[in-house]
């Protein structure tokens, strides 16, 4: 018997729970008991435990039919072949290219060389805090709308407020004001003497000192600007 059948009748047996301990051992013998039958016709006087149980289990009997028919088909050389499931090559399909990762957001804000704290204003950053309903003024040259912009977590003690408002008699300028404020102080009025410098690009535009609020006001300036405009901090 060859080692492909054997491997076959183990597998189709092993699903089947025999009904007693002599069937599981008659079972266990069946492989070679069919075997020595078709190619000697002495298995009963070779195996005789195995042909009295055969001659009295029904179950055991199916098995020894169906293992017989097996081997004998494989004597024969009749065995069937089964299906190769087919292949594909999709080599020339066009590729779609992979995704792009997300690119995280710019940080707004750094601490620069002398240890100031500098929020840059952009384009994507107005556009957010406008939200997406709101498309920015310097882009769509209409009355701007407020924004605000706050910061608390680049250093432990130090929460900025940036709120830029359009002016009544002339919409396209705005005024600006920048809050301080230092936790560790308590407030009003030990907020007094920070220095808030106001740069478009690298020109100076003004630089003024907190009041006892923590606050500066920096006016008329142009809302085109806005996606020009840094704050540079320094604590007092």
């Amino acid at each position: 018997m060859t080692t492909q059948v054997h491997s076959i009748l183990q597998a189709l047996f092993e699903e089947d729970t025999p009904a007693s301990p002599d069937c599981a051992w008659c079972v266990s013998q069946l492989a070679a008991f069919v075997d020595v039958e078709l190619t000697s016709n002495d298995a009963n006087a070779r195996f005789p435990a195995v042909a009295a149980h055969l001659d009295q289990c029904l179950s055991c009997q199916q098995a020894y039919q169906e293992l017989q028919a097996l081997l004998a088909l494989e004597q024969a050389g009749e065995f069937v072949a089964p299906p190769v499931a087919p292949t594909f090559d999709f080599g020339y399909l066009p590729q779609r290219p992979a995704p792009r990762p997300a690119q995280p957001a710019a940080r707004p804000w750094r601490l620069d060389d002398l240890g100031r704290l500098v929020i840059q204003f952009t384009a994507e950053l107005l556009a957010g805090l406008q939200g997406p309903a709101l498309q920015p003024a310097f882009l769509k040259g209409d009355t701007p709308a407020a924004l605000t912009y706050e910061l608390s977590d680049a250093t432990d003690d130090l929460h900025v407020r940036i709120e830029a408002e359009p002016q009544r008699r002339n919409p396209l300028q705005m005024t600006i004001e920048v809050a301080v404020d230092i936790p560790s102080r308590g407030g009003w009025p030990h907020l007094a003497g920070s220095s808030v410098t106001l740069q478009r690009d690298d020109e100076l535009l003004d630089q003024q000192e907190t009041d006892p609020f923590g606050k500066v006001v920096f006016e008329d300036v142009s809302a085109v600007d806005l996606p020009l405009l840094s704050f540079a901090i320094t604590v007092a």
